[in-house]
């Protein structure tokens, strides 16, 4: 029996073992202890064959009556600062049958909270993002809370949760099938909570988290998303 035992926990570690490696790998356990910053955007796709994305793009949700919101943003945070933020962007808001009702920006004033999920962005995707490695290793699957101030005095809450899509292959795991992509907002008592799902092969509603950004990259990102339209257009002349 006891013979029995030391194999039976020698082939137990060995599955444990990769798997451990793996979570720590891919969520970056403990980030406080690594000065880790993140960056996330609502992205655009300007291509999907292959998948090309760059910042600049728009996401949707609605209320309990179909009243709708729209977002464009980037920001950064520190998940162990929640003041060590930046972030802005702009909202349009419509009624149930699709008049717009108000528009402005807005701006992130705290992290409230941010917690990693696992998985792997697709292999082939082209990564636009400024600041970004290239080869897709500083893409991560999670999902933040941001406390949000509206340019018409109004605050609200910003949730943005990215959903890897992982392949191709089975080393490349995408994020669990829990996860949503998208964005849901709050605005004064007004609760967006239906996020608008993104359709496959159409630009809108995804978002996307980089892990490791630069001060530089930080200063980009509280800058005008606008400009990330802008300089699309012009990269694609």
């Amino acid at each position: 029996m006891k013979c029995n035992f030391r194999i039976s926990l020698a082939k137990m570690t060995l599955l444990v073992l990769p798997l451990a490696a793996y979570s720590q790998t891919n969520q970056n356990i403990d980030p406080c202890q690594q000065e880790i910053k993140y960056r996330w955007d609502l992205i655009h796709v300007r291509s999907f064959n292959p998948t090309v994305v760059f910042p600049g793009g728009t996401a949707s949700a609605l209320a309990n009556d179909g009243s709708k919101i729209t977002l464009t943003g980037r920001g950064t945070f520190d998940p162990c600062e929640p003041a060590d933020v930046t972030g802005r962007g702009r909202w349009t808001t419509f009624d149930s049958s699709g008049v717009q009702t108000g528009s402005g920006t807005y701006r992130v004033t705290q992290l409230i909270r941010f917690t990693l999920a696992p998985g792997f962005n697709n292999g082939s995707t082209i990564d636009n993002t400024p600041g970004a490695t290239g080869d897709l290793t500083d893409n991560r699957a999670g999902l933040a809370f941001l406390k949000i101030t509206y340019s018409d005095g109004s605050k609200g809450v910003l949730v943005v949760s990215c959903d890897l899509p992982g392949g191709p292959g089975p080393d490349r795991p995408g994020a669990p099938a829990s996860i949503f992509e998208g964005i849901t907002a709050s605005k004064g008592y007004v609760d967006y909570w239906n996020r608008v799902a993104p359709m496959p092969n159409v630009d809108g509603n995804r978002t996307l988290f980089h892990v490791r950004v630069t001060n530089a990259d930080a200063e980009k990102a509280d800058s005008d998303p606008e400009q990330d339209q802008d300089s699309d257009k012009q990269s694609s002349r």
